[in-house]
């Protein structure tokens, strides 16, 4: 990470370590629902309707906290909503009914959204807009990795120690967290007092124009449509590996796990590579090329064809985030933690609503066909990529053009004849 000093790359590590234990919770439903509907006696289809419930409160939270906190420093927000979560996973884990658990799960969604936003915002206000990229990979690698090992790691746990107690572990783990990000406070108001000169002269200040206005406009449909195609077939994808070519058991769970292991690698290797390329391009790159991997999900017959295809469509889906969230606070302007909380927002409303088309396509006897509804919404999603690189190549135009009186006022006058 060269060119990010000491305390800001601690910093980092802190934030994507926030967003891990922010997100496990939710995670691990997948892995503990079975042992969960056996412990408290509410059904497994409650319990799964629950997850429909969190997303549902984390896409109104998102941006009405990020209007009601707006005076308030966004690293102290995501430090109390750490510590704040914890008390709201207490509660899901005490829960006795489908209504309890329903209402511990709004406020855990309230939480959460109190948590993962504000460590992108804060994640791109300490760095240069030239690291900025490389920067929101750390802190969003926090859910890639949750992402990767919730459900495993729930199963895991709700054998060894029981469902309620999974929760009340990740409980522990946030508090703990809140407490190494609140003893790394006192030198937040530094990084971010050091990196705003540079932030202003990137255009993070200010009133936004019409050419930023269409960039965030394609930069939320791109995301919305990202949701949609990864949700859908994350949905049905194991059912769908099963018909294709007939793995189970262990030979599904290691082909499930390419796509996880090449998320890491994108999201991580994206960030670096959308700082020299510059976020626009490369975000229609990897759209584009997800859109082709899911659809060649279609024609494979073996395990070996179905892991290639896979390890592409990881990669290029969770590759996606460094550069989008990039553009996002590149073209924010004094709008920037109402925005990126939008953004979350639009994710997790893409997401349900690719869960959704998805299902209505399953149970109408498509689920072969799957592959194609994904690629078709990543095409979709290409081309608002593809939108917001030439209107961001406009917004960089305008600010050259606009810098440039200031340039010549400070120039030296050539000496007199």
């Amino acid at each position: 990470m060269s060119g990010i000093d000491r305390r800001a790359r601690t910093t980092l590590w802190i934030l994507a370590s926030g967003v891990f234990a922010a997100t496990l919770g939710n995670m691990l439903v997948p892995g503990v629902l079975p042992a969960l509907s056996e412990e408290t006696g509410i059904s497994i289809g409650d319990i799964g309707r629950s997850n429909a419930v969190f997303g549902l409160a984390y896409a109104v939270a998102a941006p009405t906290l990020a209007i009601l906190v707006r005076r308030i420093s966004p690293y102290t927000v995501l430090t109390i909503a750490l510590a704040l979560e914890a008390v709201t996973l207490l509660a899901v884990a005490a829960a006795g009914s489908a209504e309890q658990l329903a209402a511990a799960r709004i406020a855990h969604a309230i939480t959460v959204a109190g948590v993962v936003p504000m460590c992108t915002v804060h994640a791109g206000s300490i760095v240069a807009p030239s690291l900025r990229s490389r920067a929101l990979s750390i802190s969003f690698g926090g859910m890639v990795v949750s992402s990767l090992i919730g459900a495993p790691l729930g199963n895991t746990l709700a054998g060894a120690i029981g469902a309620r107690a999974s929760f009340i572990a990740v409980a522990i783990l946030l508090v703990v967290v809140a407490l190494v990000a609140l003893r790394a406070s006192r030198w937040q108001a530094g990084l971010v007092a050091d990196a705003r000169a540079s932030h202003a002269a990137g255009g993070m200040s200010g009133a936004l124009g019409t050419w930023a206005w269409i960039t965030l406009g394609a930069v939320f449909a791109t995301a919305a449509m990202e949701g949609a195609a990864t949700s859908g077939l994350n949905t049905f994808v194991s059912p769908f590996l099963t018909d294709a070519v007939g793995a189970t058991g262990t030979p599904l769970s290691l082909l499930l796990l390419c796509y996880g292991l090449a998320g890491l690698a994108g999201n991580a290797l994206l960030g670096a590579i959308a700082d020299r390329v510059g976020p626009a391009r490369a975000l229609v790159v990897v759209a584009a090329a997800a859109a082709a991997a899911v659809a060649g999900l279609m024609i494979v017959d073996t395990a070996w064809q179905a892991a290639a295809f896979l390890l592409v469509w990881g990669f290029c889906s969770w590759a996606i985030n460094p550069p989008l969230q990039s553009l996002i606070i590149g073209h924010s302007g004094r709008h920037l933690t109402l925005l990126v909380a939008v953004n979350s927002s639009v994710i997790f409303t893409g997401s349900s609503l690719g869960a959704a088309v998805a299902a209505a396509q399953v149970d109408a006897g498509g689920l072969a066909s799957l592959p194609l509804t994904a690629g078709a919404l990543f095409l979709l999603s290409a081309l608002g990529a593809a939108v917001a690189w030439i209107a961001s190549r406009r917004v960089a135009a305008q600010r050259a053009h606009d810098a440039r009186p200031a340039a010549l006022e400070h120039a030296v006058p050539p000496p007199a004849a």
